[in-house]
């Protein structure tokens, strides 16, 4: 278990740089390219971590998720692939309409996955990425909004995140299996 928290720790802290006032200060010292490279290769590392301390947790029942539910959480998936994605391709009308998609489809991933699971690793996972992109999303908008839209949106991104998201949805729920340890799919 102390993987996964140390794993959920440095997830949290590294996407919370800007807020923390660390994001200036680092780029600034180092440039950057160098900063961004180091960030990408902190955050592989606190998902490699997440992905092995929810593996090796030990099995914690808190409560028996309703099997119905799971089709629901199947609904809320596809939705937070194609908001992910939508938040990050240009600029769309589902960016322009909606406040922080990407933020909004972390959140909707959590409460999704919370559905259908009830143990303590899980809560641990799903609950504390959930809350931590609410927080970024509120802590963002209260910054308001001081970038102006230049350009038109398009459709054609809004077809796009549709058709990368549920092509995200369909590799995960294909590979799910392999890759988190828990079979969605019995056709690999």
């Amino acid at each position: 278990m102390l993987i996964l928290l140390f794993g959920l720790v440095l997830f949290i802290a590294l996407h919370s740089f800007r807020e923390l006032g660390l994001r200036a200060r680092l780029q600034a010292r180092y440039g950057s390219t160098l900063y961004k490279s180091g960030l990408a290769i902190a955050l592989v590392i606190s998902i490699a971590l997440l992905a092995i301390g929810k593996g090796q947790a030990s099995f914690v029942q808190l409560w028996v998720p309703p099997f119905n539910l799971r089709s629901i959480t199947h609904l809320l998936m596809i939705s937070s692939c194609i908001l992910v994605v939508a938040g990050n391709l240009p600029l769309s009308y589902t960016r322009v309409l909606m406040v922080h998609p990407m933020l909004v489809g972390v959140f909707v991933w959590g409460g999704a996955h919370l559905m259908s699971n009830g143990d303590l690793a899980s809560v641990l996972l799903f609950a504390g990425i959930g809350l931590w992109a609410l927080w970024k999303f509120f802590y963002l908008e209260s910054l308001g909004n001081k970038e102006t839209v230049r350009a038109t949106p398009s459709l054609v991104w809004d077809a796009a995140a549709i058709v990368f998201g549920m092509i995200a949805y369909t590799l995960l729920l294909l590979f799910h299996g392999q890759l988190f340890g828990f079979a969605l799919s019995t056709i690999l």
